[in-house]
């Protein structure tokens, strides 16, 4: 894994040296829920802030989009959530679009709190001092609008290519470490995550380039 991480920061930190100094470079990653996004995303950030000494990347996760819960249990969304109706598509754009448009001020951001099971608004903040804005979230080459606007701001999107068993191993343990009984965990698992893993695994072909973390 750190040869791999190793790998792909020196070819980040290659791309942002040959773009204009006050460009703001937009990197998606994507893939099934429980590929191993929030972590590869965590890992790049860490080591490119490192190796620069500076906070030159920042992550961006989709998740803070997801809708509170109480909006679910009044739409009747409560038990698919996860799918892409249960997010806030729009606001998710329109963050996206701010952050393409806007590189010389500081934005705002929402994360997920899996203790609470809800989002946080401005919980994150972006600088204008981070040049690459890591975003990451299932849906991001989702072909619908209008989740479909956001590949049209993304410098590239790399997705992540995890074995089926691995990522229903780790939803599994994550319902349980959540607070699901093992009964409802599979039920998370086989009736919301795998058909949703079902819907991104069609967006692979989209992607820029295609990132396997099983090793």
């Amino acid at each position: 894994m750190k040869e791999l991480i190793n790998k792909l920061v020196t070819e980040l930190l290659e791309t942002l040296s040959n773009s204009p100094d006050k460009d703001r470079y937009l990197l998606g990653i994507t893939g099934c829920p429980a590929a191993g996004k929030s972590m590869l995303a965590g890992k790049l950030t860490d080591e490119i802030n490192f190796r620069t000494g500076d906070d030159l990347a920042a992550v961006v996760p989709m998740d803070g989009f997801h809708l509170p819960n109480s909006i679910l249990k009044k739409r009747g969304l409560t038990k698919v959530k996860g799918a892409p109706e249960t997010f806030d598509a729009g606001s998710f754009v329109e963050l996206i679009n701010q952050l393409y448009e806007f590189p010389d001020r500081s934005i705002m951001c929402p994360a997920y709190d899996r203790k609470i099971h809800d989002p946080v608004e401005n919980f994150i903040t972006i600088k204008p001092g981070n040049r690459l804005i890591i975003v990451e979230g299932n849906y991001l080459l989702l072909n619908a609008h209008p989740w479909n606007l956001i590949r049209t701001k993304m410098n590239e999107v790399w997705y992540i290519d995890t074995p089926p068993k691995t990522i229903k191993e780790r939803l599994f343990y994550r319902h349980v470490a959540g607070g699901s009984s093992k009964k409802e965990a599979e039920r998370k698992v086989t009736s919301v995550d795998l058909p949703n893993a079902e819907l991104v695994k069609k967006t692979l072909l989209s992607a820029d380039k295609i990132v396997s973390l099983d090793n």
